[in-house]
C-alpha cells in the first residue's frame, strides 16, 4: 500500500488501545517513517478520530528531541485519518523494564531528565499530556551508549482551549499512573503530568509500583486517597533527594506538588550537577494531603467512592 502517493507501507510494527503503527518508506525523502492509523474496529468512532487529529496539532506545536516529531498527516481512500512520524528503532521504557527490570541509577536518572525536559517543551505549548506512562517513552540509540528518550503517543493531551476533561466525562490515562484529578475527570493541568512522572519515577528506581494490585477498586482507592509509600523501603540506598523528589511530585493534593514540570527538571538538575544550584527543600504539605474537587460532579463522585471505601478514604473538610 501507498499513502498519500508517497509513503510505502512495508509491514505491522504495533499496537495500542486504538490505533495501529506500521513501518514505511517516504519515497520523496528515502527514508523510514512510522504511520499510525486507526484500527478497524474505531474507524467508526467519532471521538477516536478527533483524538487522532488533537495528536497530530499537539505534535506539530513541539520541535524538542525528546518528542515524537509528526511529519506529515492524511487520510486513506477509505477515509481513515493517519500520522506520518519519525521512525523510531527502539523499544519502549515499558518493554525495557519487564524485559530487564530496574535500570542502572545512572541510566535511570538520565532518563527521567530527558523525560522531564520533554514534558517541559509540551507543556510550554501549552498541551498537557495525560498518559504519562513507560509505555509512552521510546529508548532510541544503541545499546552500547546513553540511550535517548522520546515521549510519544498524544491522542489523550489536552491543548490550552480544549477544555479541562474530555467533554464526555470519561476517564483517559492508565490508572497506575493517574493523579485524584484525572480519575475523577476534573480539571487538568501540568501538575497531573507532574503526578505521572513521580509514580514513572517511583517505578524506575524501585523495580515496583507503588500501588501493585491486581485489584482494580484497591487501585482506584489508593491512587484517589493513599499516599505513596518511602520508596526507600524497597530500595534501603536510594538518594533521600531523589526520595523527596518523588514523594512530592506524587502529593494528592495538587498544590502540594511541584507547581510545574519546570520545577522537577530544577531539582533533577541540581542533583547530577547540571545546575549550579542545591536540591529545593520544599515546604511542609497542605495538611492532610488530600484532594479536593474542584467541579460539583467531582465531589458528588468522590463522596460516593469516600463512602464505599469507609475508613481507607480521607476527603478534605
Amino acid at each position: 500500500m501507498v499513502l498519500g502517493n508517497r509513503y510505502k507501507v512495508h509491514g505491522y510494527l504495533t499496537r495500542g488501545a486504538t490505533a495501529r503503527v506500521y513501518l514505511a518508506e517516504d519515497l520523496i525523502d528515502k527514508g523510514p517513517v512510522a504511520i499510525k492509523m486507526l484500527a478497524p474496529e474505531s474507524i467508526k468512532s467519532s471521538e477516536l478520530s478527533g483524538r487522532m487529529l488533537r495528536e497530530a496539532e499537539a505534535l506539530r506545536g513541539i520541535d524538542h528531541p525528546n518528542v515524537v516529531r509528526v511529519l506529515d498527516t492524511g487520510e486513506t481512500a477509505g477515509k481513515v485519518p493517519y500520522l506520518v512520524l519519525e521512525a523510531l528503532p527502539g523499544e519502549t521504557l515499558g518493554d525495557f523494564l519487564r524485559r530487564q527490570g530496574t535500570p542502572p541509577f545512572e541510566l535511570s536518572l538520565s532518563l527521567v531528565r530527558q523525560a522531564a525536559q520533554g514534558l517541559c517543551a509540551a507543556h510550554r505549548a501549552g498541551i498537557v499530556h495525560r498518559d504519562v506512562k513507560p509505555d509512552n517513552f521510546v529508548l532510541v540509540g544503541p545499546s552500547d551508549e546513553p540511550y535517548g528518550l522520546k515521549l510519544i503517543d498524544f491522542g489523550m493531551a489536552k491543548l490550552d482551549g480544549s477544555g479541562g476533561t474530555s467533554g464526555t466525562h470519561t476517564i483517559l490515562g492508565t490508572v497506575e499512573y493517574m493523579a485524584p484529578e484525572q480519575i475523577l475527570a476534573e480539571p487538568v493541568d501540568a501538575r497531573t503530568d507532574v503526578y505521572a512522572l513521580g509514580v514513572v519515577m517511583f517505578r524506575l528506581f524501585t523495580g515496583e509500583l507503588p500501588f501493585d494490585t491486581n485489584a482494580p477498586a484497591d487501585l482506584l482507592r489508593h491512587q484517589l486517597f493513599s499516599s505513596l509509600p518511602p520508596p526507600s523501603w524497597l530500595e534501603t540506598d536510594l538518594d533521600r533527594r531523589l526520595e523527596r523528589m518523588i514523594l512530592t511530585a506524587t502529593r494528592k493534593n495538587p498544590a502540594n506538588r511541584y507547581r510545574d514540570m519546570q520545577e522537577l527538571l530544577d531539582d533533577l538538575d541540581a542533583m547530577v550537577g547540571v545546575s549550579a544550584s542545591e536540591v529545593s527543600q520544599r515546604p511542609p504539605p497542605i495538611a492532610p494531603d488530600a484532594y479536593s474537587p474542584q467541579t460539583s460532579r467531582g465531589s458528588e463522585a468522590l463522596a460516593i467512592l469516600a463512602e464505599k471505601f469507609g475508613r481507607y478514604a480521607t476527603i478534605p473538610p
